[in-house]
């Protein structure tokens, strides 16, 4: 009898550990890019956006963590604008859930689309003379999200010159190359996981 008992409280302490991920401060989670079947590409052709990547998160998030979704603007070489637009994260286990990054252009506007499991965000820009522009995905491989670095996803980059110049890409390490921070205009987009609350 005894015996039995000490199996099954062995047994409990396996389960409990393995219900624990995610609520012991520790998150574990993953994202890579999302390949679209090809009826899903005919009905995202559809809409009319002029381009759109998407990405797959897996894992759980830990109740003391969140995830913050934001925007690196760079206005001729300098930094203007790092605005974190979505944080606060209430679903905390995510399977097979899909974000999306896109954009479309309207005259002098770009509209920049940001799809999550619960709803779209969309944050217009002025463009001013800039007339050429490039979107461009940084991930191509599933990466685990590490606490307080930002992984960079997607970025648009604009100028006013008759041509783009050299592929955009980030560092070897993952940080922005000269190319975008220096650009013209550029909207880097990005995914951080962080404390909850974490201004």
């Amino acid at each position: 009898m005894r015996k039995r008992a000490g199996c099954l409280l062995l047994l409990f302490v396996i389960l409990l550990s393995g219900c624990a991920d995610g609520k012991d401060g520790s998150s574990n989670i993953s994202i890579k890019p999302y390949s679209l079947s090809e009826k899903e590409q005919v009905l995202i052709n559809k809409t009319g956006v002029d381009a759109i990547q998407f990405f797959r998160l897996d894992g759980t998030l830990a109740e003391v963590e969140d995830l913050q979704f934001s925007m690196e603007v760079y206005k001729d070489g300098k930094l203007t604008e790092d605005h974190v637009y979505a944080r606060g994260q209430v679903e905390k286990e995510f399977n097979q859930t899909i974000l999306s990054y896109g954009f479309d252009r309207k005259d002098n506007q770009v509209i920049f689309l940001n799809g999550f499991d619960n709803g779209l965000s969309e944050m217009t820009e002025e463009l001013g003379e800039i007339d050429m522009s490039s979107f461009t995905s940084f991930l191509n491989e599933k990466k685990k999200l590490v606490k307080d670095e930002s992984m960079y996803l997607t970025a648009w980059i604009g100028t006013s010159e008759n041509e783009m110049g050299r592929t955009v890409a980030l560092k070897e390490d993952g940080t922005l190359s000269d190319e975008i921070v220096g650009a013209e205009a550029a909207y880097v987009f990005k995914v951080t996981l962080t404390d909850y609350g974490k201004e």
